[in-house]
């Protein structure tokens, strides 16, 4: 995939013209061993390289590094993937609270998002019930809600129940974690405290006409330990996140709303601080080759509202894109998980963007 983009954003001081581009080679392989085994591996790099405008002045940043690296091996309804890869499920589609292993902000078409090195089982039952059992090893920075990174050289182990029900499905899923606090750079108060964390998490969806879901989560920490928007430090060592959603098509236009509930604090029933934010979507197919969606969501608590609009048109071999949108200027009215990989800034911005498949 190739990936050219320019963003503008009057209103940020540092990247007011933003222009670069992304390539993501990929290499497969699969071998069947007979009918019932099959061994397959997947390659693919991140070659990245942009220009930044801003006051007068230009930055220039670019990098080569891993996106996807991972061998597996299938047996009957069975399969065992190791290595850097994407490990991604849950009900919700747009806040989604468990987004524990990737980054994919729901504003970028492309669903870009940096992998996590792992070894990932599952194994899927003749009644559509599947169980999944992952081991991580490797990986530090934060995926998702996390307020902590990861120590690095800590195993992280958890696992996934998902049972049919009628008209839908509903999912258990548990993760322990190692967690840390690194306050070392700070030479008035350096602190670097490592804690155990438990995430506990449930979700379910269901067609009744209409889509309705729910996802929630809740994160235990030992140690209470973190940060909040202006570094001070706070006891929070409980994390509780409710996600609830509908979608229904009327006229061709897909319609998704969401609702977020967030909850944290030093006891579980006495949060310190509560979050509420909706976020509502549309897409309309204009024609085989045209597609228009409208993104937009309210941080009630925050009083932060964010606007997306994206117009594509899929050419012979490649696909353009016509972004306007309007992010908060301060982070914490921005419930998206944000990534590396896409070029959203404060404030106005507008944005145009090719990409190539090959």
């Amino acid at each position: 995939m190739f990936q050219g983009f320019t963003t503008y954003s009057p209103e940020s001081d540092q990247q007011q013209l933003w222009t670069g581009v992304r390539y993501i080679p990929e290499l497969k392989y699969e071998f069947e061993i007979d009918s019932l085994q099959s061994i397959s591996a997947y390659v693919s790099a991140n070659i990245y390289g942009s220009v930044q405008y801003a006051g007068g002045n230009s930055i220039w940043e670019g990098t080569v590094a891993p996106y996807r690296a991972w061998v597996r091996y299938a047996y009957e309804n069975s399969e065992v993937r190791i290595g850097l890869q994407k490990i991604d499920f849950g009900s919700s589609t747009l806040l989604r609270p468990l987004q524990w292993f990737n980054q994919i902000d729901p504003r970028d078409p492309l669903g870009l998002t940096n992998g996590v090195y792992a070894a990932l089982g599952k194994y899927y039952f003749k009644n559509n019930a599947n169980i999944w059992f992952w081991a991580l090893y490797g990986n530090e920075e934060t995926r998702g809600y996390d307020i902590l990174q990861t120590v690095r050289n800590h195993p992280e182990l958890g696992g996934r129940l998902q049972l049919p029900t009628p008209k839908g499905e509903i999912a258990f899923s548990y993760h322990h974690r190692t967690a840390v606090f690194d306050n070392r750079w700070n030479i008035n108060d350096p602190l670097f405290i490592e804690t155990p964390e438990n995430k506990y998490g449930v979700d379910g969806k269901w067609d009744i006409g209409i889509g309705i879901w729910f996802e929630g989560t809740y994160t235990k920490t030992k140690d209470p330990i973190v940060l909040n928007a202006n570094s001070d430090p706070l006891g929070l060592t409980h994390q509780a996140l409710l996600d609830v959603g509908i979608d229904y098509t009327i006229k061709g236009v897909n319609i998704v709303f969401e609702h977020l509930f967030t909850r944290y604090g030093e006891e579980i029933n006495q949060p310190q601080y509560k979050g509420n934010t909706s976020a509502i979507s549309f897409n309309y197919p204009v024609s085989f080759f045209d597609n228009i969606s409208l993104m937009v969501y309210q941080d009630w608590t925050n009083d932060g509202t964010g606007v997306y609009a994206t117009y594509n048109h899929d050419f012979d071999i490649w696909t353009g894109y016509i972004m306007a949108y309007y992010n908060p200027t301060t982070q914490i009215s921005t419930p998206y998980v944000n990534n590396d990989l896409n070029q959203f800034t404060p404030g106005f911005g507008l944005r145009l963007m090719a990409t190539l498949n090959h």
